[in-house]
């Protein structure tokens, strides 16, 4: 069992590239990731292998980019979005134009665009390339 955030967990993602490596978006605003070993959790694991930090409010979702491995999208309770190097830690872009919170965030097919649904009932379709 993986135990890694200091409050609840919103949503998780298993990458498309390895079954091994978990995301978990956290009401602690972190995403964290961790490589599962292959015989799976013996005991309660508290550690992690990557921690993203970057969001001033909850991480309410996660998604791995769906054709470049290592990463990842996620979306906080303000509604900003931040595509992640998560072999660096770091951000690379910011989108701050959502204006609230969550509901859904999905990439298209190749990961050219992602688009994310808030709660002020507006679909919000970007290019992650251009910020």
């Amino acid at each position: 069992m993986h135990n890694a955030h200091s409050a609840v967990v919103h949503d998780m993602s298993f990458s498309p590239f390895n079954e091994n490596i978990l995301a978990t978006a956290s009401q602690d605003t972190t995403v964290k990731i961790k490589i599962i070993p292959e015989e799976g959790f013996t005991e309660t694991s508290n550690t992690f292998d990557a921690c993203l930090k970057g969001h001033t409010k909850k991480v309410m979702l996660c998604k791995w980019h769906p054709s470049a491995s290592y990463t990842i999208a996620s979306c906080s309770f303000s509604g900003n979005v931040k595509i992640w190097d998560v072999q660096k830690e770091t951000d690379t872009m910011t989108y701050e134009q959502t204006g609230s919170a969550p509901w859904s965030m999905q990439w298209n097919y190749d990961g050219s665009l992602l688009s994310c649904i808030n709660k002020n009932k507006k679909m919000h379709i970007f290019d992650p390339r251009s910020p």
